[in-house]
């Protein structure tokens, strides 16, 4: 099968893609730029920028099924995620309409349809929708996080010696590894019109992640927590604002406050040995 893999070179991409040859797939992959992955198998390399439609013309030519990964997780002054996640993955599609593609797969995010005021998940909502009255067969997932972002955001703290958290109760995730997420991607690509709540087999507290990460690095717990209006605050300030940090800040709050766990269960990788073995390299 020929699939078009956009977002081919991210963290998530790169396993997908790894994936994808492994299943003796054909690939297009798709980014803004090529990376030396190591990888053997028949692939070619297209360089697209979904914020320049004319990049990502002949992108869908004779393919089977379209993958994207698409999307701004980064501070950006320059974009906003209604540009590159809800407009680049459209375009995306558009292509793939004309292309006469039958099938495609989405990676958004889980609660996307239930926060209109951060861009990050609204923007993916909005593509979303789009994708349902495509006409195309569909698959859409909807990920809780991923094991190196969530260590990529305590590690500092723990490093400080103290983590803080939002609001006053616990809440809890059970995020998933991107190589068993790309392994369940790959093997429910031919599913119909279906959306995924997707997350790894481990569902823990903020809490019992920094008890673990403590842990890990060695040190004696220390967790304090702050007002959830903090990050409102700090969201709003001139300077934020202006690095394009806000919806980043947004978005952190709304995962350190609400319950983010998929019913959708895969994989067999450990996030405490993962955390064990973050801390030791």
């Amino acid at each position: 099968m020929k699939v078009v893999l956009a977002g081919a070179y991210g963290n998530l991409g790169a396993d997908i893609f790894r994936e994808l040859l492994k299943n003796g797939h054909e690939v297009v992959a798709a980014d803004m730029i090529e990376k030396d992955l190591g990888l053997e198998g028949n692939y070619t390399f297209k360089k697209i920028d979904v914020t320049k439609p004319e990049t990502l013309k002949g992108l869908c030519d004779g393919a089977d099924l379209v993958i994207t990964t698409v999307g701004l997780t980064g501070a950006s002054a320059a974009v906003t995620n209604y540009q590159i996640d809800y407009e680049g993955n459209l375009a995306i599609l558009r292509e793939a309409q004309a292309a006469g593609v039958e099938r495609f797969t989405y990676i958004s995010v889980i609660k996307a349809d239930l926060a209109p005021h951060i861009p990050m998940l609204h923007a993916k909502y909005l593509f979303e929708e789009e994708l349902k009255k495509s006409g195309l067969t569909y698959v859409i997932h909807r990920p809780t996080g991923y094991f190196y972002d969530i260590v990529k955001v305590f590690r500092p703290m723990i490093e400080e010696g103290k983590v803080k958290l939002l609001g006053k109760k616990p809440v809890h995730a059970n995020v998933i590894s991107t190589q068993d997420f790309a392994e369940f991607i790959v093997k429910s690509m031919m599913d119909e019109n279906v959306t995924y709540n997707v997350g790894g087999k481990e569902t823990l507290s903020y809490e019992e992640i920094a008890n673990l990460c403590f842990a890990a690095a060695g040190k004696e717990p220390k967790i304090v927590r702050f007002p959830a209006f903090v990050f409102d605050i700090l969201a709003n300030l001139p300077k934020i604002k202006a690095s394009g940090r806000k919806p980043i800040i947004q978005f952190s709050k709304w995962t350190l406050t609400n319950e983010m766990v998929g019913d959708t269960v895969y994989g067999d990788m450990s996030f405490s040995e993962y955390i064990k073995e973050s801390f030791t390299k």
